[in-house]
């Protein structure tokens, strides 16, 4: 089918498919999804156990192993890793790309269910949560209150205000972290209870018989039925004190004989503040497929009537994902605009005419328009990826439209055609190189569809959202353009060209100057083609040099404005200590002009489905999230702020360990670090002494930052050793010993009561604080046998303090310790380089295992990856290009173009301080095409001119004079459509600048040469052609005596 013709003769046609455009465009503009990053996390699901009172190596035992054993059947488990710390077990269950989250939280839950009957009494219920990049918080509300304590707050928050939110459509999950949560206490006397010889246990029991509702069954009477229930219920705390424990030869014991009971709190484990002041925190999570503005608008609007239901509560907004989510949007957007603008001007100098200039730039817009609805049907969404795709697509798009207007103009000037002639010869005579053109693009962004795991995840929606483009961007150069040429060919505007012909006149006279510089050395290049090939080599192989000099890394860093400070203090550290600590912390924030706010979460609360940036937390671990200006609007960078932090921290006594990083970039992958040396084993004791060993190792390693390991053997722990004798011959074992020390340690949860028609309030029993604070009155309880006997603690056990681990770590089933780092000033690849060669000073005993995983496995996997994609995009241009000249040959000499973007790029990477990054291989891949594309338009040219009689050598230099201003045109054109993100304009660009960079450099210096050195190539394949006598019949050959 003729396509232009086809629009020229339907133009009604044409204009409603370009209102339908422009109105689907807009509209699919204002309505897409919007989001920072997609979710590029793999499917994981963690589970969570409390198990109150345990220390860390029998979480580790008891909990983390079985559940680790059980969930390793799962079909599609890539890896399984595991926390233990006092009281809490963290099982992260990784899979692969493939596997679907919610399948894998099912599946995760059967496997605990068959596992559950033999998991220790003492524990929670097993929390199962599925984790995604998108199951961060979009939003935190900080509460306080003048005139309400913590208890009351906490109990309006979880019962109201958590209601209320849960209901605003789009919210997936509330967390309320912070506050006192109300518990009734019954703190037992203990001398009281022994004097009368009553045990814990019966205090509880008689509390959960004494406060009861259970239904007893039906009668019918007189036709008519009744349920029947026993009811015994207290509707207030004070109610309990009567409740009656024995009756002794007639007198009564009631439980105020024995304990104090108190409406207050449960004790507190995790605390919450907001910039310095103790609150509570309400954190919304969005559903997976909701849009985090729109979500985050619709809370704020309920928030208004939160605030008027609540006068007494303080609302206060600590973090908001949609801010941030929303500049980036509109400097990204801007960035588009600025594209646009500057890819009108380079095609102003070049075309002069203002109505060829105009009809070019209409097209621009109108294919990303056409693309964005594309992209809302595929059910993309305008985040930082596809908004880099359309700022990229800018100067590419505008090819096919710059070929079409070139070549109609030359038919209607140059052969005299009227223009409606013109528009269909000119744009018909193009028609087949701009397919092949757009195609070898779309050849080339294809494999990345393919392409599974990060990367797969990553780069599959901007390659999607550049396939859109350009594919909209062939359809309006074929049909729309040959229209709007022929509506305004007839129209000149010669004033304003005049004008704009002066204006321009220097550039115009430089180009012809160099046209005619690259002709002449064009014929000197075919006169001496060993010399030219012999540099064309030298400079690849110093390219391939520098690229080797420059190093690698994942992704670049990215300045989102928010900060994470994690820090550990010493060892068996109360929360009122850690919470000290952390004031000293937050007052050197305070004294930060660039920080906004910050909130600060220590230790973890039962429940959560939001975990934090580093994971469940224990009572001597901080989280600290702080928000600062924007990058543009404070003078110092992120990492500066982060390197003054890290001195300052460092004077602070009590902090064990501490990290100091930028977040609000997407999650590369799964890995805790970007540097982690992990050792396995079967002895704490050993793991412990080699990461000291590997520690110091790194410590002199240039570059290295944030150090820290996941855990230590310096926690005292105290062991009591049970008397087996002893205790056997009063019917006790050592289970039945633990289970009476926990439940007057930790408590016995008796019943609950429904106070005030609010939910439920936990009744628990446990001894005085006075009677369980020391070591001592902890050897003071007694323990009773079966026959009724209290023995002393102290009777039956000796007790041995010896150095444990505060959190215990395990990797694929086996023991673990990790040690942490990240890097700063030097390229990643290089620091791991020496990161490994210092590693090397380390002697593992036998049985004993080190590997440096986090992001050097990314990389090896990501990078691997990328590069079978371009192996792919080079196979599949050949064929293409093969299908298109019916030729073996032609392709080969077409495709020598592309190892000569490799000094731009290298050149490009290494003026701007950059590294080879996923997104600059990324661009490499990008090049593949658009190189290829112009020595398409070469090649073709070449091939028709000797088909029309000319000799080789006179095809060559005029094919280099007549396609010389449309070949610099495109590529400059597709230059500075990429500059504003190359240059790092938009918040959020600094992920993708090397996207861009690299297409830049690769661009300029592979035009520049490739009039040069395909003209070579083509001469040389042509001789050995002839000389093979392949030569197809009826083309002249000019003996040029070349060498």
């Amino acid at each position: 089918m003729n396509w232009p013709a086809f629009a020229i003769k339907h133009k009604y046609t044409v204009f409603a498919l370009v209102l339908a455009i422009v109105f689907f465009g807009l509209y699919a503009k204002n309505v897409i999804k919007l989001e920072l990053f997609p979710d590029t996390s793999p499917p994981m699901v963690n589970v969570i156990t409390v198990y109150p009172g345990v220390a860390a190596s029998d979480v580790a035992r008891e909990v983390s192993k079985p559940l680790e054993e059980e969930l390793a059947t799962i079909e599609g488990v890539k890896k399984i890793s595991s926390s233990s710390q006092d009281g809490l077990s963290v099982v992260r269950v990784e899979f692969n790309y493939e596997k679907d989250l919610d399948q894998a939280a099912v599946d995760v839950q059967n496997a605990i269910s068959r596992i559950k009957g033999s998991l220790p009494a003492g524990i929670q219920e097993p929390q199962v949560l599925k984790f995604s990049s998108q199951d961060k918080p979009v939003l935190t509300l900080a509460l306080s209150s003048d005139s309400l304590d913590l208890v009351a707050l906490r109990t309006l928050a979880d019962n109201e205000i958590k209601n209320a939110v849960q209901l605003v459509d789009g919210v997936g999950a509330v967390d309320v972290l912070g506050g006192h949560r109300r518990q009734v206490n019954v703190y037992v006397d203990r001398h009281r209870l022994e004097a009368l010889n009553i045990s814990l246990d019966r205090v509880a029991a008689a509390i959960g018989g004494g406060n009861i509702s259970l239904p007893a069954g039906r009668v019918t009477q007189r036709e008519q039925e009744y349920l029947i229930r026993v009811t015994q219920e207290r509707l207030h705390p004070e109610e309990l004190a009567n409740i009656l424990l024995e009756n002794r030869g007639g007198h009564n014991i009631y439980l105020k004989d024995v304990a104090r009971i108190e409406d207050s709190s449960q004790e507190q484990r995790s605390s919450y503040n907001f910039n310095g002041k103790n609150s509570l925190a309400v954190q919304i999570i969005k559903k997976r497929e909701a849009n985090t503005v729109e979500v985050v608008e619709r809370v704020k609007e309920k928030l208004a009537e939160l605030e008027r239901q609540f006068p007494e509560i303080k609302f206060a907004v600590a973090d908001d994902d949609s801010i941030f989510t929303l500049q980036v949007v509109e400097n990204m957007t801007a960035s588009v605009r600025d594209a646009l603008i500057f890819t009108t001007a380079i095609i102003l100098l070049f075309l002069i005419s203002l109505n060829e200039s105009v009809i070019v730039a209409f097209s621009m817009p109108l294919s990303l328009l056409g693309a964005i609805v594309l992209m809302k049907a595929s059910g993309l969404s305008l985040n930082i990826i596809t908004l880099s795709a359309l700022i990229l697509s800018v100067g590419i798009v505008v090819d096919d439209s710059i070929i079409v207007v070139e070549n109609i103009m030359r038919h209607h000037h140059e052969l005299g055609k009227d223009i409606r002639t013109a528009a269909i010869d000119g744009a018909s005579e193009i028609m087949l190189p701009a397919v092949a053109g757009t195609a070898t693009i779309v050849a080339v962004l294809i494999p990345l569809l393919f392409v599974g795991g990060f990367v797969g995840q990553m780069f599959s929606p901007l390659a999607q959202t550049l396939i859109y483009a350009i594919s909209c961007s062939l359809l309006v150069s074929l049909t729309i353009i040959p229209l709007l040429t022929v509506m305004l060919g007839g129209r000149r505007w010669a004033a304003a060209e005049r004008a704009l012909n002066a204006a321009i006149a220097p550039f115009t006279k430089a180009m012809n100057r160099l046209k005619d510089s690259y002709a002449l050395l064009v014929v000197r290049a075919l006169k001496r083609r060993k010399m030219t090939l012999l540099l064309s080599l030298g400079l690849i192989l110093l390219s391939i040099k520098l690229l080797g000099l420059i190093g690698m890394e994942v992704l670049p860093k990215m300045d989102a404005g928010s900060l994470l400070i994690s820090l550990q203090t010493s060892p068996a550290s109360s929360l009122e200590k850690t919470i000290g600590v952390v004031a000293r912390v937050e007052k050197l924030l305070d004294r930060e002009p660039a920080v906004i706010a910050y909130s600060t979460r220590i230790g973890y609360e039962p429940g959560s489905h939001y975990m934090g940036g580093t994971g469940a937390l224990g009572v001597t671990q901080a989280e600290i999230t702080v928000t600062l200006t924007s990058r543009k609007e404070r003078k110092e960078t992120i990492w500066q702020i982060e390197e003054r932090l890290r001195r300052e921290m460092a004077r602070i006594p009590d902090i064990e360990t501490f990290v100091v990083k930028e977040v609000g970039g997407t999650a590369k992958s799964s890995t805790a670090a970007p540097i982690d040396v992990r050792i396995t084993g079967d002895d704490v004791r050993v793991l412990d002494y080699l990461a000291g060993e590997v520690l110091a190792q790194l410590k002199t390693v240039p570059g290295v930052v944030n150090l820290y390991r996941s855990w230590s053997l310096n926690t005292p722990e105290v062991n009591m050793v049970v008397d087996e004798t002893r205790a056997a011959a009063l019917g006790l074992t050592p289970e039945k010993m633990a289970r009476q020390v926990y439940a007057a340690l930790e408590g016995l949860r008796a019943s609950s009561l429904e106070v005030e028609s609010r939910k439920d309030t936990d009744i628990v029993v446990r001894y005085r604080p006075e009677d369980r604070g020391s070591l001592e009155s902890m050897l003071a309880v007694t323990v009773t046998s079966p026959l009724g006997v209290q023995v002393p603690l102290r009777e039956l056990v000796h007790v041995e303090i010896n150095p444990a681990a505060s959190v215990v770590t395990r990797e694929n089933l086996l023991l673990s310790i990790d040690i942490l780092g990240y890097t700063e000033g030097r390229p990643f690849s290089h620091v791991i380089a020496d990161v490994e060669k210092a590693l090397r000073e380390v002697k593992l005993p036998e049985g004993y295992r080190l590997e440096v995983t986090g992001e050097k496995a990314d990389l090896q996997e990501s990078a691997g990856d990328l590069k079978r994609a371009l192996l792919l995009a080079v196979v599949t241009v050949y064929l293409l290009l093969v299908a298109q000249f019916r030729s073996f040959i032609h392709p080969v000499t077409i495709m020598m173009s592309i190892p000569l973007v490799l000094f731009g790029v290298a050149l490009a990477l290494l003026l701007s301080g950059k590294s080879v990054s996923l997104p600059a291989i990324l661009g490499l891949i990008l090049l593949v095409g658009t190189v290829v594309r112009n020595s398409i338009v070469l090649v073709e040219f070449i091939i028709r001119a000797r088909e029309a009689g000319t000799t080789r050598d006179e095809a060559i230099v005029e094919a280099v004079q007549v396609r010389f201003r449309p070949i610099m045109m495109t590529a400059l054109s597709c230059v500075v459509g990429m500059l504003p993100l190359a240059l790092e304009w938009a918040l959020g660009s600094e992920r993708f600048s090397p996207l861009a960079i690299t297409v830049i450099g690769g661009m300029l210096v592979a035009t520049l040469l490739t009039m040069v050195v395909i003209p070579v190539v083509y001469s040389l394949f042509d001789d050995l052609v002839d000389r093979a006598q392949f030569k197809p019949a009826g083309v002249k050959n000019m003996e040029t005596g070349a060498n």
